[in-house]
């Protein structure tokens, strides 16, 4: 027997087997389907994907072997590395570098063996597709011609699969990324719109100059423009990696309408521009869908028409059925799109011709074609320069789920204004200063009194000797987080309410938070309606 040499390159050749980070990973479908073919194609009991390190020959697929490596100084594929072209042994007992060879003396065999080499994309041959019988042999020119093809095509696919999973690393490091930034932007925000909407408020009561208002207001609107770059960014990150659910709920189709009419008019009404909605008599009383994402949707494209439409004009909203599917169509007069820039309306941070002039991120539509294509829609743009722009969406209209059609529908604020238990017991989790200082100054504002602690170690202790009627807790904690606080407070309390009150935002149903021991969750910076709303839903009044 006479082992192979060590090629000129084995540093280099090495180094490029490493890089693909395959060695030891499971079985793939893709690999087996191309030894299943190698052996079809050159009528062989088995085929192999064999990569050569520095000590063994491991098998990336097999088929018709059970061993999963051999070691390198036996390996008839440490001799077909070293070859440019297939590598071919007819009667391997005739072969004086293998007649003695344990694989030849002993299970599988080998009387005849043919390799590819796999040379990657710099010329370092990492291993073979191989294909082996018990036999001798020879191929046909066809059969080597289609075996160096499939090993061309096996190393193309090791290298797509490197690629795939480091741009997997990257857009893992981009989520993480972007959510910390999140976090950490919100921690402040948090703090600058929450304490400034409650001087605001104070301020309609108190003597203030009016300069001193008018500062307040700019303070309000340019935080609140922060906050909803913030917030775009996040969920287009989140819709580009997968991590965004959808929570269908039912939907009264008539209220739910009205109140974005509700919110967009004053918006029109602003700029003159008539506003109008139109609802076919078609459309269902009740719809079955993400009614967050919808409204977004909805908000997104009625509020970039009355952006982009001039004063005096008109914004029209349709909304019909057909074949199944929910149809939104909203027009508008404005100054429309020209040709040459609707290719690229709906990509990321991209503004076109004058709207390069008007204030916005220029991620609107983006995210609203995430939101679509999410909720497996379509979404349509027909547009002419000083003609006006027609955006049209189709959604499928889901069925309804059986057990959601009894669901007691949620206690709102504008039913129960007020109606929150203002002598409850109340806990927060907070380890930030100043959001500490924000916390008090808002439950104070609802004339509600709060006991702080700092971490989930100490909201654990806490509890334990103290009860509460409600716990608010923050997610990124020093210590445990409050997941884990939640879970530890759970083994000795079931029932007091736990509502997330975190910068961190959570794209989740109400059905996974009641799974982790959560009733709810508000958003930093907190918006004053939305946490009355669960105050009334959680401690409501008696």
């Amino acid at each position: 027997m006479r082992p192979a040499p060590e090629a000129e390159n084995e540093k280099e050749r090495l180094d490029a087997l490493y890089q693909l980070d395959v060695l030891d990973t499971e079985a793939e479908d893709v690999f087996d389907d191309f030894t299943r073919i190698a052996s079809q194609i050159c009528d062989t009991p088995i085929a192999l994907i064999s990569l050569i390190d520095d000590k063994r020959q491991w098998f990336k697929s097999k088929f018709g072997l059970n061993a999963s490596q051999t070691n390198k100084n036996i390996a008839f594929c440490s001799h077909a590395i070293l070859q440019d072209e297939v590598f071919e042994i007819n009667d391997a007992l005739k072969d004086e570098r293998f007649f003695d060879n344990p694989l030849v003396t002993s299970e599988p065999y080998i009387r005849f063996y043919a390799g590819a080499p796999l040379i990657s994309s710099e010329g370092h041959a990492v291993g073979t597709l191989c294909a082996i019988s018990d036999k001798p042999k020879s191929l046909t020119e066809y059969q080597r011609e289609t075996l160096a093809i499939l090993g061309r095509a096996v190393i193309d696919h090791l290298e797509l699969r490197y690629k795939n999973r480091q741009l997997a690393l990257v857009s893992q490091r981009k989520t993480d990324f972007l959510s910390t930034i999140s976090h950490e932007l919100r921690t402040p925000l948090n703090a600058i719109i929450t304490l400034n909407e409650l001087m605001l408020e104070e301020a309609s009561e108190t003597p203030l100059p009016e300069k001193f208002v008018q500062y307040m207001n700019h303070i309000n609107y340019s935080g609140k423009r922060l906050m909803e770059l913030v917030n775009s960014v996040l969920d287009l990150n989140k819709a580009e990696a997968g991590k965004m659910e959808l929570s269908p709920v039912t939907i009264d189709s008539s209220t739910f309408f009205a109140s974005i009419e509700g919110v967009m008019r004053p918006k029109a009404e602003n700029k003159s521009i008539d506003l109008s909605f139109h609802l076919s008599d078609d459309l269902p009383s009740v719809l079955y869908a993400d009614e967050s994402k919808l409204s977004r949707i909805i908000f997104n494209l009625l509020g970039n028409a009355i952006k982009f439409t001039s004063q005096h004009q008109w914004v029209r909203l349709t909304v019909s059925c057909a074949e199944g599917y929910l149809v939104l169509t909203v027009a508008d007069g404005g100054v429309g799109i020209a040709k040459q820039d609707m290719d690229v309306l709906f990509d990321k941070f991209t503004q076109v011709g004058r709207q390069k002039e008007i204030e916005g991120s220029g991620l609107g539509l983006a995210i609203t074609k995430a939101l679509v294509e999410l909720m497996e829609g379509t979404i349509e743009l027909d547009s002419e320069p000083q003609k006006g722009t027609t955006v049209t969406v189709s959604l499928p209209l889901k069925p309804m789920v059986e057990n959601t059609m009894h669901e007691q529908a949620p206690v709102t604020q504008a039913e129960n204004a007020g109606s929150y238990n203002t002598q409850a017991h109340i806990l927060v989790v907070e380890d930030n200063l100043i959001n500490q200082e924000v916390a008090k100054a808002v439950f104070e504002s609802l004339e509600l009194t709060i006991d702080i602690v700092e971490s989930g170690e100490q909201a654990v202790r806490q509890t334990k000797h103290t009860h509460y009627d409600l716990i608010f807790m923050d997610l990124n904690l020093p210590g445990i987080d409050g997941w884990e606080a939640v879970e530890q407070i759970r083994l000795h309390d079931t029932q007091t309410p736990v509502v997330v009150l975190s910068a961190t935002v959570l794209d989740t149903g109400e059905s996974k938070l009641a799974s982790r021991g959560v009733q709810g969750f508000v958003t930093k910076p907190i918006e004053i309606t939305t946490l009355i709303d669960v105050l009334v839903n959680v401690i409501p009044a008696h």
